[in-house]
């Protein structure tokens, strides 16, 4: 894990109420953000010690810092046995995707309300690009990330940033949680087809079609992943 920087320019003793405060921030954003950037995987076990000798800080921090973050569901804590990395179950599985279909329903239908243009659609369809190159190889946790991406500035065209950033969490909880090892995605290019039909839907501003494109696109990834989990338990 890479050391941050910032935790060790804050060498203040435990005992210092603001000083400590200020530590665990920046150490709980350090553990975060190896999570998110897959650096620790799910299922790893997260120990006080090490995480304080690699962040460079003592085991206070780390302690309030799990705490935190088990709170927030981004790792789970096991009686005796400690802190892991946060993996994903069938019903969060189910409770996320469908929470992603209403966001970006709903930031669809804001879409169409508002209008496209070319222009608009261009940036979008140089992401989906990018992903057709990914999706002639393995499964990839890039290959995950520029998913993301397409499906957040397909979502920004609606104008509402507040639903983006609300989409953005239920992608990273989806992201942060599944493991890419072991999961065979034999689909070749239909993912980046799936991205293509309903750009042209969009381009045409045809609802009806964009609507059952991105519904049977979502519903289709929910229940891969679900099939996944099934078939490694």
């Amino acid at each position: 894990m890479p050391t941050a920087q910032s935790t060790r320019a804050v060498n203040v003793a435990d005992a210092d109420p603001r000083a400590l405060e200020v530590l665990v921030d920046v150490t709980y954003e350090a553990i975060k953000r190896d999570i998110l950037g897959n650096r620790l995987r799910p299922g790893t076990k997260l120990t006080h010690r090490m995480l304080a000798e690699s962040l460079g800080v003592s085991r206070t921090p780390v302690r309030e810092s799990l705490e935190r973050l088990y709170q927030e569901g981004y790792v789970t804590r096991i009686l005796n046995r400690g802190y892991f990395v946060a993996e994903i179950n069938e019903q969060e599985v189910r409770e996320l995707y469908q929470t992603r279909e209403a966001l970006e329903s709903f930031a669809l239908g804001l879409t169409l309300q508002r209008g496209l243009s070319a222009r608009d659609l261009k940036p979008v369809q140089a992401v989906n690009t990018r992903y057709a190159a990914l999706c002639k190889e393995s499964l990839s946790h890039e290959r995950v990330l520029v998913d993301k991406e397409f499906h957040l500035r397909l979502a920004s065209l609606s104008g509402n940033s507040h639903l983006v950033r609300t989409l953005e969490g239920i992608f990273d909880r989806i992201i942060l949680k599944r493991r890419v090892e072991g999961y065979h995605d034999t689909r070749g290019l239909t993912p980046f087809e799936d991205h293509v039909r309903l750009l042209e839907a969009l381009a045409k501003g045809d609802a009806a079609r964009a609507h059952t494109l991105l519904h049977a696109h979502i519903d289709s990834a929910c229940v891969r992943l679900l099939h996944y989990l099934g078939s490694a338990a």
